[in-house]
């Protein structure tokens, strides 16, 4: 991309892709993002790093500044081709893959790093075995997701510091918690700070570094076109559910013949 067409495909996209480093997000926004990176990158001196589901790159760039390499994968191709265009470098390089399943060999990564990603898989669990395959034993992962913020569109999965700690039980000896917050609001401390579990509803984002990994590795790399075919067209499925939702709420008898379309629709392919 160019970065006339740079800009323009972050505008279009910007609902779902962003950039930290670009003022068309709210500066709020944009801090809590380039915290948590900044906050991970210091787990990253010279080691070899995965982020998975980079999106445009610029967090692979903040910790490219300390590793030794860094691997962004997202599983959208035209966000992969953004950020090669912009963050690529000799030390960091960004691949299309499912954060489920990659073509990274097991225990070669010292650091994965994986922010606001778990929320938006089908399976939150398949992202956990995936990690604890490709960490080496005495690797690190840092992990956020969005604390108590509910579904949305690209939110399958809504979660709090509890179904955190649940889908990380037994896969590390050693988690540490961190708030990630991005102001001073509703009692909150601004920035990135050790969390107080008991004050963990309070939080805006959770942090989660972990350690003492408990390698798996039952994963099954012939799987990987499946799981491009469920992304393919869930999010799709999805708005349809949404907006079979929202007609049931004004219009039963409209929302019933909608049914009956979406079945046909099924059925025909």
């Amino acid at each position: 991309m160019s970065n006339g067409s740079n800009e323009e495909w972050l505008d279009a996209n910007r609902a779902l892709r962003m950039d930290a480093n670009e003022s068309i997000f709210p500066e709020s926004r944009r801090q809590l993002h380039l915290d948590r990176y900044e906050f991970a990158a210091k787990y990253c001196t010279g080691k070899i790093v995965l982020d998975a589901a980079c999106g445009t790159g610029y967090g692979s760039a903040i910790l490219a500044k300390s590793a030794k390499h860094v691997t962004g994968i997202d599983i959208d191709e035209m966000t992969i081709e953004y950020a090669r265009s912009k963050y690529g470098s000799d030390n960091t390089t960004f691949n299309v893959g499912c954060v489920e399943l990659t073509e990274i060999q097991s225990d070669s990564i010292d650091v994965v790093v994986s922010f606001e990603t778990v929320e938006h898989t089908l399976c939150p669990n398949s992202h956990m075995i995936e990690i604890s395959r490709v960490l080496s034993p005495s690797g690190v992962a840092v992990l956020s997701v969005p604390n108590r913020w509910g579904l949305s569109d690209h939110h399958f999965w809504d979660f709090d510091v509890r179904m955190l700690q649940r889908i990380l039980k037994g896969r590390f000896g050693r988690v540490d918690y961190y708030y990630n917050n991005s102001s001073n609001d509703n009692n909150r401390k601004k920035g990135i700070g050790p969390l107080n579990l008991e004050e963990a509803d309070d939080a805006e984002c959770l942090v989660a570094v972990c350690s003492d990994v408990n390698a798996d590795h039952t994963g099954a790399h012939g799987y990987q076109s499946v799981l491009h075919e469920i992304y393919d067209g869930v999010f799709e499925r999805h708005q349809e559910f949404l907006r079979l939702q929202s007609e049931l709420k004004s219009d039963a008898h409209g929302f019933t013949r909608s049914i009956k379309k979406m079945i046909k629709r099924v059925i025909a392919r």
